[in-house]
């Protein structure tokens, strides 16, 4: 019996060293910094119909307007759904060009241009995530050659990793 108890006491003191070690590491590193905590609007692609349902454009390029550096979003990309589109955070509006590089015949090479405007509201995730930023949405404008309609429908972009904005196409001529 005194052998067991020696041995108990020998191992309680690395048994409780390891215990709180694995607590602390797991406070430190929480699961929440690995989600999209960039706040990247997704943009989903969809038809202006009396009932909307996604769509895929047959092959747009976009770009970003004013946009410090390289403004290519996309390139000569075919089938595309969906799209982040980054906001930035040194103004409080971002533009962006969709060019559209087929389509109906003859209007090959027209574009839209889409300003969403917005307050910037840090928020903060927690001392190991640090801040991210939202985006509260103030107006969207569009033209409108081929977009119908422009929204975020909850109003503002969070760093949930969903769809925050839905961009409407016209379908028929």
């Amino acid at each position: 019996m005194e052998s067991i108890k020696k041995i108990g006491k020998r191992i309680a003191g690395p048994l409780l060293f390891l215990v709180l070690t694995l607590g602390i590491s797991g406070g430190c590193a929480t699961s929440e910094c690995y989600d999209n905590q960039n706040s990247l609007p997704l943009a989903g692609f969809y038809s202006s119909e009396e009932v909307p349902a996604p769509i895929a454009l047959e092959a747009i390029s976009i770009y970003g307007v004013g946009a410090p550096g390289d403004s290519v979003l996309q390139d000569s990309v075919k089938n595309i759904s969906e799209v982040y589109l980054p906001f930035r955070i040194d103004q409080n509006s971002t533009t962006y060009q969709i060019f559209y590089l087929s389509g109906w015949p003859g209007q090959y090479g027209i574009f839209d241009e889409i300003t969403f405007n917005y307050d910037i509201v840090p928020m903060f995730v927690s001392a190991a995530c640090g801040t991210v930023y939202y985006y509260k949405m103030t107006s969207i404008e569009h033209t409108d050659n081929f977009i119908d309609s422009v929204v975020c429908p909850k109003g503002e972009i969070t760093n949930a990793n969903i769809e925050n904005l839905k961009i409407y196409f016209k379908t028929e001529e």
